[in-house]
């Protein structure tokens, strides 16, 4: 183990972790990996930081790339060195927790938080998942690669996180056609962070991404759930404001020298 502070969590750990991530966005992040994988597979790590009573920091490492959640008991020197030991090159965090390390900031994003109540809106839980992550892709600039490869990779994870009740999809077709999609980045039992929200070039500005969310709000809601959104830009925020959302703490992503 690289340092004292940090080990791999445990099932033992389970109900102290769940507590300690909450309804917070980076916590359902790491509590939907934990809860999909566990630390059975060598491409996901979960570490924690725990006394005999709770968790003062907490770690989901995804090939290299990490969520991190911090408490006021965290220790930010010995956390500093411990990133880079655990093989980590990228850390997603709340901004108060950015400014406690010593790495250089990559980009910050607007998080919004959902707590109005959901509009009503219908769509289909189900769509062809090739058709999703093509227009996704074609949407949102950066936001999946091109390739077979890339497709498969997302296949494989999202279908693994639908199937453990840890990722949804929301969608409208029209003729059997791809309007508009969301989906759910993470899951747990008490909160969810929505992406991938797309619509096609050609039918903007008629309300699907409108419904989409709201149907996915809807659902989340009636599951007791908190919502979360990252907004990639101003206009984002715009339409997240529109139907509810508020702004919450900003996310920042580090890179690990």
């Amino acid at each position: 183990m690289p340092m004292p502070m940090m080990r791999l969590s445990e099932s033992a750990d389970r109900t102290k972790l769940t507590a300690f991530c909450g309804d917070s966005l980076c916590g359902a992040y790491i509590l939907c990996r934990y809860s999909c994988y566990g630390n059975d597979y060598p491409f996901v790590r979960c570490y924690i930081d725990r006394d005999s009573d709770t968790v003062r920091t907490a770690i989901s490492v995804l090939e290299g790339t990490a969520v991190l959640l911090t408490s006021d008991a965290t220790d930010y020197e010995e956390l500093a060195v411990c990133l880079p030991l655990l093989g980590v090159r990228s850390v997603m965090t709340d901004e108060e927790t950015a400014q406690k390390l010593p790495f250089p900031c990559t980009q910050t994003r607007q998080a919004l938080r959902f707590d109005s109540v959901a509009a009503a809106a219908h769509a289909t839980d189900d769509a062809p998942l090739r058709d999703v992550y093509d227009l996704i892709a074609a949407s949102i600039p950066n936001a999946f690669p091109k390739g077979e490869e890339a497709y498969l990779h997302f296949l494989s994870d999202f279908t693994f996180r639908r199937n453990r009740g840890c990722a949804r999809l929301k969608a409208v077709l029209e003729n059997d056609t791809l309007t508009a999609c969301a989906l759910t980045a993470a899951e747990t039992e008490t909160a969810a962070v929505i992406s991938g929200v797309a619509c096609r070039a050609d039918c903007r500005g008629k309300g699907f991404g409108k419904t989409v969310v709201s149907a996915m709000l809807s659902d989340l809601q009636h599951e007791r759930k908190t919502p979360h959104v990252i907004a990639l830009n101003d206009n984002a925020i715009g339409f997240y404001k529109r139907l509810g959302f508020h702004e919450a703490n900003r996310i920042v992503w580090l890179t690990i020298e």
